[in-house]
């Protein structure tokens, strides 16, 4: 724990303390932001977590085809792969850290316990162990001792720290996170399960702009500029010299852009109930959308309204004739008929009139 033993000489740059006091003003906002989206909030927290699930897969290179991964994260689909079964526990662990984070217990049982119900069908997930020489009388002998001593040495001196409120919590959780990565508590999945750790302890601090928006997502899109700032903090960690600034000021840049995002959808959400919502989703297909189009693509531009009104407002534009369905099933599309449809569809059908007249003359 080379990091936490040493964190009181890291010193703040100008430019990251211009960084976290804009992210504390934002999280001083966190009950603005969900008395404006109540209505729509558990809506928000149950798509966060499918992203949450979706983008976690593909950190672990889950071996699912596009297909079911949304079958299996937005529909329930039983899984019938080792993977698709990662797949389905990820989705659950989510959602214990999005009803239960703020109240998680920072033990290295808990932190089995996650690992565990995501791996523990296809994995034997455990702690990993070293050698350490012992004295025995006047000899010295090698041991294996278990890590799971030192994280919670780690855990507990993170907590110590965290109580003293001397040091700012983000950077305590980056300095935490760099720990545990250099130690590699874990048999196996250490990278995703220190992320996992990461994740759980900005929740627990309550940051919740993971409420709206993914973790892991933000951190996909990061990756290897995270990567690479791990690897910088990494450096000279046995000696008690890292330096997680670069991590530290990545991670908060990350929650910056998320409550940004926050920031715009309150926004929408302003306009939007200036109109009625079938209207603007109406408008959406109309003027917002190519020609050909896909139900998911209209949700994505309205993730927080219902299929039922999105559902309605695609069956008054068909009756309005101002579009209609190509195919059927989950590969289905929608086409906006446009004037010159409509003028040769016409055409058509006064072509066929004046032929049946002819006909009866």
């Amino acid at each position: 724990m080379h990091c936490l033993e040493n964190i009181q000489r890291i010193s703040y740059p100008s430019d990251l303390v211009m960084d976290l006091t804009e992210l504390y003003r934002f999280k001083g906002k966190d009950f603005y932001y969900e008395d404006i989206f109540k209505q729509e909030l558990a809506t928000i927290v149950k798509d966060t977590i499918e992203k949450d699930a979706f983008y976690a897969a593909r950190i672990l290179n889950l071996s699912i085809t596009e297909n079911r991964l949304r079958l299996l994260i937005r529909k329930n689909a039983t899984p019938k792969t080792n993977d698709e079964k990662i797949l389905c526990h990820l989705k659950e662990v989510f959602q214990i850290i999005q009803e239960k984070g703020t109240d998680l217990e920072l033990t290295s049982n808990e932190f089995l316990a996650l690992s565990k119900r995501i791996f523990g069908d296809t994995k034997n997930i455990g702690y990993a162990s070293e050698t350490i020489e012992v004295q025995v009388n006047l000899l010295t002998e090698k041991k294996k001792v278990s890590l799971r001593g030192k994280l919670d040495e780690m855990l507990s001196l993170y907590k110590k720290l965290l109580n003293g409120r001397q040091v700012e919590p983000t950077q305590l959780a980056t300095n935490l996170f760099i720990d545990i990565t250099n130690t590699k508590v874990y048999t196996s999945d250490n990278e995703f399960l220190n992320l996992l750790i990461y994740y759980a302890l900005l929740f627990k601090e309550r940051f919740h702009v993971f409420k709206y928006v993914s973790f892991f997502e933000s951190y996909y899109e990061h990756s290897e500029e995270f990567e690479n700032a791990v690897v910088s903090a990494s450096f000279n960690w046995e000696h008690g010299f890292s330096q997680t600034a670069i991590l530290n000021r990545l991670t908060i840049q990350m929650m910056l852009e998320g409550y940004r995002r926050i920031e715009q959808k309150t926004d929408e959400h302003h306009f939007d109930k200036k109109l009625r919502k079938i209207d603007n989703v109406e408008s959406t297909i109309l003027l917002g959308m190519n020609q050909i189009f896909t139900k998911e693509e209209i949700r994505n531009k309205h993730p927080y309204l219902s299929d039922s009104t999105i559902n309605r407002a695609l069956e008054n534009l068909k009756k309005q004739d101002k579009i209609r369905p190509n195919g059927t099933g989950r590969s289905a599309t929608w086409i906006r008929i446009t004037e010159d449809d409509m003028f040769d569809r016409k055409n058509h059908q006064m072509s066929l009139f004046e032929y049946m007249m002819e006909e009866e003359k």
